[in-house]
């Protein structure tokens, strides 16, 4: 359409039609700001869907159930953006614009078939580097809280739903069953040795760290329901370096878009396993590691915004 402008002049008029979607925050299995970095000659990324009988069993990971839709993603746009080295990614790659994948000679990304075929590289549409997305700082929920209580053989027992604070998390710490929970750690996070996070089956656990540093080692994260919704680790502004120790399975999501990200698998033959989402500021994977996306997580009503489709 042409609009009459002054001294006999014309606009040019145009109506620009934009189609959005929701853009969950756990859309993808392994998303960082910065750079991936993954190291190993036993490292897979798959997925699984916990809410599909067809792809998991009783909601649980099951290799002969697996999917290809572990993705991994990061806003990056430098050379090697996404270092996977000799893993298998069973799904997409995506950097910023400019970036790029470097792959080793025993790597792979694609499909569940053409991964089947012994091709090393990546299969072609498996690589786009348009990832330009926003992640939101996270602030505090709440203000105050209890204090857990202490049981025998846990320093920090919560037996009862609710809001929850402590300056530091060292020791043991859980869950009963059938408890919905928030927790705010101010300082820092450590477990070693026979430490560890307990969540009984049918309870949850969103804990909010508000420090600089944790690291969970120790026997890490023991999600009795083996379903990563009933973990959420959300990283605050303040929180930059989160380390996994692999001592066994750790099934959760993790939120720290601040943090540099560290999983360590055992380095032996057997491999370690991590069960869930993480999106952060950074991610390296060290050793010998399985990390499936659970699918569902997609669906949770957690968005960062709106993304353009056409």
């Amino acid at each position: 359409a042409f609009v009459q402008a002054p001294l006999g002049g014309e606009y040019v008029r145009r109506t620009v039609k934009v189609d959005t979607r929701k853009d969950g925050l756990f859309s993808k299995g392994m998303v960082a700001k910065g750079q991936i970095t993954l190291n190993g000659n036993n490292i897979v990324v798959d997925s699984f869907d916990s809410a599909d009988p067809n792809y998991s069993t009783n909601g649980l990971y099951l290799l002969s159930r697996r999917k290809d839709n572990g993705d991994v993603a990061t806003n990056s746009g430098v050379v090697n953006s996404l270092s996977s080295g000799n893993a298998n990614i069973f799904g997409h790659v995506s950097t910023g614009p400019g970036g790029t994948v470097q792959i080793g000679n025993n790597g792979a990304i694609g499909n569940i078939a053409w991964q089947a075929s012994t091709t090393n590289g990546i299969q072609p549409g498996y690589f786009t580097d348009d990832m330009n997305v926003a992640f939101p700082d996270v602030k505090m929920p709440y203000t105050g809280g209890f204090a857990p209580s202490s049981s025998s053989g846990y320093q920090y027992a919560i037996s009862s739903s609710g809001d929850y604070h402590i300056t530091s998390l060292t020791g043991s710490l859980i869950v009963r069953s059938n408890v919905q929970a928030r927790l705010i750690v101010d300082t820092d996070i450590s477990l070693t040795g026979q430490d560890k996070i307990i969540i009984e089956a049918g309870a949850t656990l969103n804990l909010y760290m508000a420090g600089a540093t944790a690291k969970i080692g120790g026997n890490g994260v023991v999600n009795q329901s083996g379903n990563a919704t009933n973990f959420f680790y959300w990283g605050g502004t303040n929180n930059t370096s989160l380390t996994i120790n692999g001592n066994g399975s750790f099934t959760g999501v993790i939120y720290a878009p601040n943090a540099a990200f560290t999983m360590n698998g055992s380095g032996s033959s057997s491999l370690d396993d991590m069960v869930g989402s993480s999106v952060t500021k950074t991610a390296n994977m060290n050793g010998n590691f399985n990390f499936h996306y659970d699918e569902n997580l997609g669906r949770l009503n957690l968005n960062r915004g709106f993304i353009v489709t056409s």
